[in-house]
This record gives C-alpha cells, sequence and structure tokens, in this order.
C-alpha cells in the first residue's frame, strides 16, 4: 500500500528511503532525512512496515482489526509527512507489512534508492545493535548504503572521550578554520596526521601530531 504526495511535477536527481517506527525518535529521523531531501533535491520516500505479529495478533481478533491498524498507520504517516519543509521537491508515504529489514530492503530495490535512512533505539553500547536491531540487518540485505540516524543527545560508549572544551570553542570562534586548542596544538594526547584540502592556514597543510 502506498500514498503519493507530490510537490513538484519535476523528477529528482536521486531517491532517499526513510523507515519509521512511530517510535520517539521517528519525527527527528524523519525531519533529518527531509533536510538531507531539500539539500540535495532529492526524491524522499517514507516507509512504515507493519510487523507480522502486529497484523497476527488483530487478525485473530477480526478482519477489521487489520483495516483498523493500516488505516491508524497510514494517518500517522500522513501527520508527520505535514510537518516536513514545503522544499521536499516529491514524497512519497508507504505502508507494508512482514519483517521489518526486509520490507524495507525490498522497497529500496523496488525504487532504486540511493540512500536507505534507519534511526536505532539503543541507548548505550555498539553491541546491541549489531545483536537484534532492524538498522544491522539492513546492513546486510539493502541494495543501497544505509545511514543509522543516531542523534547526539544519546551517551557515547564509554571509551570515546569527550571532545575538548577548549578545542570546540577554538573550532566556534575560527568558523573551524582551526581545530585544535592551543595545549592541543601543540601536541595532541592522540597522535595523527591530517591533510587540509585546499591547503589551510599558518605553517602548511600536512601538520603531524
Amino acid at each position: 500500500m502506498n500514498n503519493v504526495t507530490s510537490r513538484q511535477d519535476n523528477p529528482s536527481k536521486s531517491v532517499i528511503l526513510v523507515g519509521i517506527d512511530f517510535q520517539a525518535l521517528s519525527k527527528e529521523v524523519l525531519s533529518y532525512a527531509a533536510e538531507l531531501a531539500v539539500s540535495a533535491g532529492t526524491e524522499l520516500h517514507v516507509v512504515h512496515v507493519l510487523a507480522d505479529h502486529d497484523v497476527a495478533a488483530v487478525q485473530g481478533e477480526r478482519a477489521i482489526g487489520v483495516v483498523n491498524l493500516a488505516t491508524d498507520a497510514h494517518q500517522k504517516l500522513a501527520n508527520l509527512a505535514a510537518d516536513l519543509p514545503s522544499m521536499v521537491a516529491r514524497m512519497f508515504l508507504h505502508l507494508a507489512t512482514g519483517h521489518v529489514d526486509v520490507e524495507i530492503a525490498q522497497l529500496g530495490s523496488d525504487i532504486s534508492a540511493d540512500l536507505i535512512i534507519v534511526g536505532t533505539r539503543a541507548r548505550s553500547g555498539f553491541e546491541r545493535f549489531l545483536e537484534s536491531s532492524v538498522a544491522a540487518n539492513l546492513l546486510r540485505l539493502a541494495p543501497c548504503p544505509v545511514l543509522v540516524y543516531r542523534p547526539k543527545s544519546v551517551p557515547t560508549w564509554e571509551q570515546i572521550v569527550p571532545p575538548c572544551p577548549d578545542c570546540l570553542e577554538a573550532q566556534r570562534a575560527s568558523g573551524r578554520t582551526r581545530l585544535w586548542c592551543d595545549r592541543h596544538s601543540e601536541r595532541h594526547p592522540r597522535a595523527h596526521t591530517y591533510h587540509e584540502t585546499p591547503d589551510g592556514f599558518g605553517m602548511g597543510s600536512l601538520t603531524f601530531r
């Protein structure tokens, strides 16, 4: 089942597909996908998959339950889409049933998607993401690149050191022409090299830390 919301008649150059599960992060994921679609002038597809177990549960009561489930899901999709920027060139709303990861991957193939975007509900630990996530399965199944949206508000892995506040201030104050504060410009605790293209300012483009 799918519904088409066309904002322009001109076809887009590429296609973004975003999977929505109506959880708390859905609006944020969809807004992010819409921003990408607007900046790149792409065609945006939004899909919600009614999982097999949800459909089976209402079928056990009466057939009208499936219709109500689909109608409710379609209305939620439409409500989310109504809040998106009007600059999105073309937008399509899809509703499918089955295994969530398989159906998203299949739709990605059907519409020749260039990018699939999904969110992850894991609050901490990359291990949980790898073990049982729709996003993890899509990395294996999808016919195109997969972008997993993870909000910056989610706590980072405990082994990832927080950024230096002074470095962040140097980046902000310089418009990112400087990446490091004075202390880390002299010696950074994690040695690496970087090269700026085109050549940057100061002592040269190739800097050893």
